[in-house]
């Protein structure tokens, strides 16, 4: 694996389970391409870059299983100072990361709804 920068990061998940069987066998189309890792990535903003343009092949299937996973999408991506928001796994887990985990706190507290589990934190510490 690639070594990586300590990540802030917002995580969200809506309240809703996603079987990861039922997510692949939601999926349609073929897989991407295996993703180009670079050896290092030097900050949040190069990994926010490299998440932004793998993306995630699970996440249209999850949708049209849980709709509610892209207002979560959709609102973690307009927090202020967000630099990409995606889907971890096969849902219906999201997350966002940040410049800082002030930020990523910042954010957090906008996010709050009352069926939505929201944690700030720095992922690989």
């Amino acid at each position: 694996a690639p070594a990586m920068p300590p990540l802030p990061a917002v995580l969200v998940n809506p309240g809703v389970p996603i079987s990861t069987p039922d997510a692949f066998r939601a999926r349609t189309g073929p897989f991407s391409d295996a993703a180009d890792l670079a050896d290092a990535y030097p900050d949040v903003a190069a990994v926010a870059a490299a998440v932004g343009a793998f993306g995630n092949d699970l996440t249209p299937a999850a949708i049209a299983l849980a709709p509610v996973i892209s207002d979560v999408l959709e609102a973690l991506a307009r927090s202020a100072e967000a630099l990409v928001a995606g889907m971890s796994g096969s849902g219906a887990t999201c997350f966002a990361l940040y410049p800082d985990l002030a930020a990523a706190r910042r954010a957090a507290r906008t996010l709050a709804r009352p069926d939505w589990w929201v944690q700030a934190t720095t992922l690989n510490r």
